[in-house]
């Protein structure tokens, strides 16, 4: 089992985008042989008032081209509901998102695409790097009323126009 690393992309009120300490502090899964980032749900920004970052992306890395876990995309919904799910930035309204890099190759890895998790629109799109970026949607995750998943559909659709990472 490798590392997992996870870090926030957080909004601030000077119009910044700031990437947080990187934690690598994990839970075991043994059932699944693997491990989980836990990610903090709150940037201590002593520069700030708690109440005025605006939480855009939980990033983390994925040994292989796999998709985001349920637990993932739970951690990601639930932290929607206590951040909110979009953010107005001098760059335009940006949805909260859950990101996983990978690697194609992991004897020697190298950044070759992650998968986004947008809960506002129930969308898991997959973007490579074939010299330059391209984004396709891969599946749609449905939650129901008990904020459950109800399902995790396969799908392959282009992404939309306004879709960027």
């Amino acid at each position: 089992m490798g590392t997992e690393y996870c870090a926030w992309i957080y909004y601030t009120p000077d119009g910044k985008y700031v990437l947080s300490k990187l934690t690598d502090q994990t839970q075991v899964r043994l059932a699944e042989q693997g491990k989980r980032c836990l990610l903090p749900s709150h940037v201590d920004d002593p520069r700030f008032p708690p109440d005025s970052i605006q939480y855009v992306f939980a990033l983390h890395n994925h040994l292989y081209d796999d998709l985001l876990s349920k637990d993932d995309l739970s951690f990601i919904l639930n932290q929607g509901f206590a951040h909110g799910f979009t953010h107005e930035t001098q760059d335009g309204s940006i949805r909260l998102s859950a990101v996983a890099f990978f690697s194609n190759a992991p004897d020697a890895p190298q950044c070759d695409g992650f998968y986004q998790y947008i809960p506002l629109t129930g969308q898991i799109l997959k973007w490579t790097r074939t010299p330059r970026w391209e984004c396709k949607q891969t599946h749609w995750v449905e939650w129901n009323e008990g904020l459950e998943i109800a399902s995790v559909r396969e799908t392959s659709a282009p992404c939309f126009e306004d879709t960027s990472p």
